[in-house]
């Protein structure tokens, strides 16, 4: 029986440990492969007005802005937004380069009891113009998520 403690011990490490990376892999593809909701609102110019799914048939309106306007590098950037009815569990910016690797650049936003807020800033891109790529992500409070894209230039 000593001979097989090892492997047993072994075992009862491993199994549960892979278990748990495919229950992770499993919940993560499925948000990853989700479609993002997108918008042509160019937020260096207006408020961006999205509509968001809802579980029951009520349409619900994310208002987004962005300040200052326009976007610039190394000049701090507060996005916010708001949405009409329930407020969503949480949400975060995740801020890309589309056309080079501009480094990680994500943000948790805060409700502060009207709106959801962040401030951030984009790093210095070598060819002087970035079309950035913002993916705004937002956790309902009954645990769903989705992506919002949208983009805007930035010297």
């Amino acid at each position: 029986m000593s001979r097989f403690k090892p492997l047993l011990t072994a075992m009862l490490i491993i199994l549960p440990l892979g278990m748990s990376v495919y229950l992770l892999q499993s919940v993560l593809s499925g948000f990853l492969e989700r479609d993002p909701i997108t918008t042509d609102c160019d937020v260096n110019i207006e408020t961006c007005l999205i509509e968001l799914p809802s579980m029951d048939d009520k349409s619900r309106v994310l208002s987004l802005t962005m300040n200052p306007k326009p976007a610039k590098s190394l000049v701090p950037l507060t996005f916010s937004f708001t949405v009409d009815g329930e407020q969503p569990e949480s949400a975060w910016l995740d801020l890309q380069g589309t056309t080079e690797y501009m480094g990680i650049n994500q943000t948790p936003l805060r409700f502060d009891g009207e709106a959801w807020m962040g401030v951030t800033e984009l790093s210095v891109c070598t060819t002087g113009l970035m079309v950035w790529k913002a993916r705004l992500i937002i956790t309902e409070q009954h645990g769903e998520s989705y992506p919002v894209d949208f983009f805007f230039e930035a010297k």
